[in-house]
């Protein structure tokens, strides 16, 4: 059974979403886009719900866009579609 706690830690797990996917989700705090390098697809890189922190930090800046890169690169070697919906918790 999942606790408050589990939950809130749940909505704070860095994701991409497919930015055509962005126009129907709900509550989500947008951080910043990048674009797959090989397709040239977009994806909106944030967090479910509101960030107590508004200033995104350099983990947020570096990381985050460099294991996007990183997953969808892959996807393309294995000759897969992209998920519309990619957590990127490192």
């Amino acid at each position: 059974m999942a606790t408050n706690s589990d939950f809130a830690h749940e909505i704070h797990i860095p994701l991409a979403i497919f930015d055509k996917e962005l126009v129907s989700t709900t509550s989500f705090t947008l951080r910043s886009f990048e674009l797959c390098t090989v397709c040239g697809a977009r994806f909106g890189i944030g967090y479910h719900g509101e960030c107590e922190n508004e200033v995104p930090g350099p983990y947020e800046l570096e990381e985050l866009p460099k294991k996007l890169t990183e997953i969808l690169a892959r996807d393309h070697r294995q000759n897969r579609a992209h998920k519309r919906l990619i957590e990127l918790d490192i």
